[in-house]
């Protein structure tokens, strides 16, 4: 016996969602783990809290929202299900170019923190401006992704 099912709209598209918010979850950790470390120091020193520091762990976050964009757009392409392992890899690589994006940015967070704790008025915009060209990287593999599907 045999039992056919017709399944429309799914080929793994949540794998790029999935990857891109496991790496935000690393990215947003490391930061923090490095603003704690500022916070801590800032106590001890019986200095203001930083909250620039609070940003740096947030930057990593948006990369979930472009793994969710980049899902919707896949979806939404509504492809053959025949290419549903094909959607299920390419998913994959993008949602590993945004997730090593999120998880670099939070390394570099956690780095601007440890400077911030030496010299708390010098280099914060620059920091920001590292950061954001992390960013980038994620945005590029979301935009080319999403110029990657194929029209249905």
């Amino acid at each position: 016996m045999t039992f056919l099912t017709t399944v429309t709209g799914f080929g793994g598209h949540a794998i790029a969602l999935g990857i891109a918010g496991v790496g935000s979850a690393i990215g947003t950790g490391i930061a923090a783990m490095g603003a704690m470390g500022l916070w801590k120091q800032s106590i001890k020193d019986k200095k203001k809290l930083p909250a620039l520091a609070l940003a740096m762990v947030g930057m990593p976050l948006s990369q979930v929202i472009y793994g969710m964009i980049f899902m919707n757009s896949l979806i939404g392409a509504n492809l053959n299900p025949d290419s549903y392992t094909n959607q299920m890899v390419f998913a994959l690589f993008v949602g590993i170019a945004i997730a090593a994006s999120a998880i670099m940015q939070g390394r570099a967070g956690a780095a601007a923190c440890s400077n911030l704790a030496v010299d708390d008025k010098q280099g914060a915009g620059m920091y920001i401006a590292a950061m954001g060209v992390i960013e980038t990287v994620a945005l590029l593999a979301m935009v080319f992704g999403m110029g990657g599907i194929p029209a249905a």
